[in-house]
């Protein structure tokens, strides 16, 4: 197993399996969909409105954000690429595709002037 320390992604030596994060080798590791494998891993925060309101939202820096957004508008693209060459999105891939989504809206609107 190969794991590069600076953003993450790993990849198999020995099945050839690789991809992103360590949700990513979770999901994959134990074939689980995204909320079970965060809360394998104890990220996943209880999401209710009434948690959203006691909870107040750090504010990215304009660095953070735009690697936030390339490592999402990535992900979008390669979800594309896929449809576009006939290949079915997964549960899990739209899940996740979601939440790209739902992040590059919420930085656009933390940033717009």
């Amino acid at each position: 197993m190969r794991v590069n320390v600076a953003n993450g992604a790993f990849k198999c030596m020995n099945c050839g399996e690789g991809g992103g994060d360590v949700v990513t080798y979770t999901i994959k590791k134990y074939e689980l969909d995204f909320i079970s494998a965060t809360k394998l891993l104890g990220a996943w925060i209880y999401d209710s409105n009434k948690a959203r309101a006691q909870q107040k939202p750090t504010t990215l820096s304009p660095r953070d954000a735009l690697q936030v957004l390339n490592r999402e508008a990535t992900l979008a693209a390669v979800a594309a690429g896929n449809i576009a060459n006939g290949t079915a999105l997964t549960e899990t891939d739209r899940a996740r595709l979601k939440v790209c989504a739902n992040r590059i809206i919420r930085i656009a609107e933390e940033f717009k002037s």
